[in-house]
């Protein structure tokens, strides 16, 4: 059997079953897709406030109430960036039913979603307004709060400058200056839109019998939906690029400095095997170029990874430094990048990092949102492979594939975080 299973429900929407049998529990998840659009501030706060009631269970109390009646059952909503576009996701998390002896369990998550999404409490023509109002305070104080972390932060900032003429600038959150000026009759346009045409991917991960999961889904989802949008593809910029540097003071203890790279290649596109592999060498962790000859030996930064922005295309390198080593730190992290280039890898680094990787494509497999996680990546990127699928690839990629792959990473923005002038 296939570890997932696709069926088209029709007007845009797809149900994923991930039928497992060593799952006690069935998690759910809508995901509604939108552009990373002038409205990202308006599609982040939307979830915020359909998650705090719905015709039925009308406030926190209620709905408390209920999710305690089926056995501790937990809900909550979200929103991620992926590339550039924007999931909007509802989720329940619910014991089995046939681990309680309750028939309609899961009929009724799927019932609650369904009020959850559709069917708001409304205020006139539009949300209720303290709803709006609170939740809109709540948004800009999670906005504001990642100033204080500062490896988020810098992380942020670097992709901010790095795009600074492309969508995936904007940040997932949306901004505080149009929280400052929201519109609340926009905000319910926005969420009428994300109903009738937003692409929906529906996951449903555990024990479950997928036809009866598909007549529940088509027997509560209550969407009106004549015509639906296309989501762009996200734009990945290719090489011709002019590095540059961004120094940014702040009263901060321990400079960040952080470099975006261009990596020109997709997530569906057979050389980003090896460049998975390519980044797990240079910074994935205790086994790395980086944790080793940055972090070990030269004593030059208190941390230094590199993770990969898969659906942008982008790589991007993050350390903590003393300030004074800014200039030999950055000499050091990219004499790694040419030994990469110069095919300077052992075979300890290289089977440190495929173990590394495939490890955690295991630890995915027992842990449902990761799951959802990744199959949510192959539907965005139109990619079809299973977990599986993608190990069988990161075993077979070679030690010429990642030489190659380094030479189409190409450095674009060094971002620095400093200590103010004089606090260092």
């Amino acid at each position: 059997m296939r570890d997932i299973i696709i069926k088209e429900l029709g007007k845009n929407i797809k149900l994923h079953v991930i039928p497992d049998e060593k799952f006690k529990t069935v998690y759910i998840s809508y995901c509604f897709h939108r552009g990373l659009d002038e409205d990202y501030t308006y599609n982040a706060l939307v979830p915020a406030v359909l998650k705090r009631g719905c015709k039925g269970y009308e406030n926190q109390k209620k709905i408390g109430e209920f999710l305690e009646e089926q056995f501790g059952s937990r809900f909550n909503t979200g929103i991620q960036k992926k590339g550039e576009r924007q999931i909007l996701r509802f989720t329940m998390d619910l014991v089995n039913e046939s681990y309680v002896g309750k028939d309609g369990l899961l009929a009724q998550a799927f019932y609650f979603l369904n009020r959850i999404i559709t069917k708001p409490v409304q205020e006139g023509s539009g949300f209720r307004k303290d709803y709006v109002s609170q939740e809109k305070e709540n948004l800009k104080n999670m906005i504001q709060a990642m100033i204080n972390d500062k490896m988020q932060y810098s992380m942020e900032r670097c992709i901010q400058e790095m795009c600074k003429e492309e969508k995936y600038a904007r940040y997932v959150y949306g901004s505080v200056e149009e929280l400052n000026s929201l519109d609340p009759d926009r905000l319910y346009a926005v969420y009428q839109d994300m109903l009738a045409t937003s692409p929906l991917d529906i996951f449903v991960v555990g024990d479950v019998d997928v036809e009866k999961v598909e007549m529940l889904i088509k027997n509560s989802l209550d969407l009106d939906r004549a015509q639906t949008k296309l989501i762009p593809d996200t734009i990945i910029k290719k090489v011709g690029i002019k590095q540059r540097e961004v120094i940014e003071e702040m009263d901060v203890s321990q400079a960040k400095l952080n470099i975006g790279f261009r990596t020109n290649t997709s997530f569906n596109h057979a050389e980003y095997f090896p460049l998975v592999l390519y980044t797990s060498i240079l910074g994935g962790g205790p086994h790395s170029k980086l944790f080793i000859n940055v972090r070990e030996k030269s004593s030059l930064a208190y941390y230094a990874f590199a993770r990969l922005e898969k659906f942008k295309g982008l790589m991007l390198i993050g350390s903590g430094i003393d300030q004074k080593h800014y200039h030999q730190a950055l000499k050091i992290i990219m004499e790694q990048i040419k030994d990469m280039e110069e095919g300077k890898i052992s075979d300890s680094e290289f089977t440190a990092a495929t173990n590394a990787i495939i490890t955690s494509l295991k630890v995915a497999k027992d842990d449902p949102g990761q799951l959802v996680d990744y199959y949510l990546g192959n539907a965005v990127a139109g990619a079809d492979y299973s977990i599986d699928d993608f190990i069988d690839h990161i075993r077979n990629v070679a030690l010429e594939d990642v030489i190659e792959v380094s030479k189409r990473v190409k450095a674009d923005t060094v971002y620095l975080l400093s200590p103010k002038e004089g606090d260092s």
